[in-house]
């Protein structure tokens, strides 16, 4: 079993999912159940697969359950870029691109120090 609640990574993703949530909120009506949606799945999916891999006994049960939600957070990222390039949140999609950037790189820091720690 991982702690992760006290990670800063982990913290940073608990506050990306109230952003991106406000930015689904800026969505025109036609898009809050195609892009929001996706955008909703995507960044509970990081939020589920560190929490559901703290779970796991070895280094490399999961990495891999991290390396699923890199994937997802890249997907939150590629959404909140689709609603820049569309013009719907421009100034604050920028915003959280960036922080979203910085997140990844936490998160890859993460995934080398629990593989360092080779747990069997």
């Amino acid at each position: 079993m991982w702690n992760i609640e006290g990670l800063d990574v982990y913290r940073k993703i608990c506050d990306l999912i109230k952003k991106v949530y406000g930015l689904i909120g800026m969505l025109p009506s036609e898009e809050k159940f195609a892009l929001g949606d996706q955008m909703r799945r995507a960044v509970t999916s990081v939020k589920l697969n560190i929490i559901e891999g703290s779970g796991k006994r070895t280094s490399k049960e999961f990495i891999s359950y991290l390396n699923n939600a890199m994937g997802s957070l890249r997907e939150v990222r590629g959404c909140v870029e689709v609603g820049v390039d569309l013009g719907y949140f421009v100034k604050s999609g920028r915003k959280e691109t960036n922080e979203i950037k910085r997140i990844e790189r936490l998160l890859a820091g993460y995934i080398k120090y629990v593989e360092k720690k080779n747990v069997k």
